[in-house]
């Protein structure tokens, strides 16, 4: 359920608060809660209060710049199921589209510019499982 807070910018502040405490307390430890690519995605979608144009949390778009895996994807490296790579994927591609940002550092590590020719390749299994299963 989307809540929304046009008019109510403590209710939006608070929020935030929120966010950047549990992103704070995760901590670099191995009891550390690993990231969701899907939830940093939406995070990172979150615009600054401050009326700038830019992320209120930068964080998220650098973890998204830094995690893209070598297929193009973003998600679990250790545990491949197409479609949490899909969703996964399509929420760090529109992040990175939202915000205009500049795809070199995802091209310099030889890795497609987005996400986007992942989901071109794997729309094939989804479209196979989806069908056989019905």
């Amino acid at each position: 359920t989307w809540i929304f807070l046009k008019d109510e910018p403590s209710k939006k502040q608070e929020m935030i608060n929120a966010i950047r405490t549990a992103l704070g307390s995760l901590g670099d430890d191995e009891t550390a809660t690993t990231a969701s690519a899907y939830d940093t995605a939406l995070v990172a979608l979150v615009k600054n209060l401050d009326g700038d144009e830019k992320p209120q949390f930068p964080s998220c778009i650098d973890w998204i710049v830094q995690n893209q895996l070598p297929d193009g994807s973003w998600g679990d490296p250790a545990f491949f199921m197409v479609q949490d790579r899909m969703i996964s994927t399509l929420a760090c591609v529109v992040a990175v589209k939202s915000w205009n940002i500049d795809c070199d550092d995802l091209c310099d590590r030889g890795k497609p510019i987005t996400g986007f020719f992942f989901v071109l390749v794997n729309l094939g299994i989804l479209t196979y499982r989806f069908s056989s299963s019905v």
